[in-house]
């Protein structure tokens, strides 16, 4: 990987705080993000791309929503 992850203590606020919730709610975090950590801004935009996509505020509810990501990342070849 030639942009190397940050350790989530070396990471900045506001990336700091996107990356702590993501480990609370995961147990990890996903090397990709730690490198978006590097800009903020982008790790930002992800999480409020990734919260308009998975938040649950949908009509199909968490469920579905889940069910269809994981689907398409499916199909798409990102789980293996």
């Amino acid at each position: 990987m030639w942009i190397s992850p940050l350790r989530l203590n070396d990471a900045q606020e506001p990336a700091r705080g996107i990356l702590e919730g993501i480990r609370a709610k995961r147990g990890a975090v996903p090397k990709l993000l730690l490198s978006m950590a590097r800009r903020p801004q982008v790790l930002n935009g992800r999480q409020t791309m990734n919260m308009a996509v998975h938040g649950g505020n949908s009509t199909l509810g968490g469920r579905r929503e889940e069910l269809i990501s994981y689907y398409v990342a499916t199909i798409g070849g990102c789980y293996g």
